[in-house]
């Protein structure tokens, strides 16, 4: 039994190792590039609609839902359940959601590769706290970044 429970533990590492090379990355790009005004090829209606449909997803813990969003990066990177037991202590020590109370959309180029990024920064008040949302995709509109703090 102590063998099993040190396999899901290992298991869960890696994939917390995953989102922080993933928040790890986005701030490189975010850093990086020195750039924050959203690039032409977004709208910025259209980004804050798609963060705010993955925050739906984030509420009603439809965490596949979220991954379907993601590129094949974020789709082969981790589970639902991987997902559902990172965010729902979030969830169920915050309570139910009430409103976004802040929004800032931003946006970046990695200077390597020249493809571009649209990325929210939300705050969302909820019963007992609120939740932070860092949001990003990649020009085909795919989830790149979900981070929650």
């Amino acid at each position: 039994m102590q063998r099993m429970e040190k396999g899901k533990i290992a298991q869960g590492k890696k994939k917390g190792i995953f989102l922080l090379t993933l928040c790890v990355a986005w701030i490189l790009v975010l850093t990086g590039c020195g750039g924050s005004k959203l690039s032409e090829e977004f709208e910025e209606e259209s980004v804050k609609e798609r963060a705010m449909e993955t925050v739906g997803y984030f509420n009603e813990r439809d965490y596949q839902a979220i991954i379907d969003m993601g590129n094949e990066e974020m789709r082969n990177g981790i589970t639902a359940e991987d997902f559902r037991a990172a965010s729902d202590p979030y969830l169920d020590k915050c309570g139910e959601f009430k409103e976004i109370s802040k929004t800032v959309v931003l946006g970046n180029t990695d200077q390597k590769t020249g493809e571009n990024y649209g990325g929210v920064v939300m705050v969302g008040k909820y019963e007992s706290g609120q939740i932070q949302f860092t949001i990003a995709f990649n020009e085909q509109m795919e989830l790149v970044q979900f981070i929650i703090r």
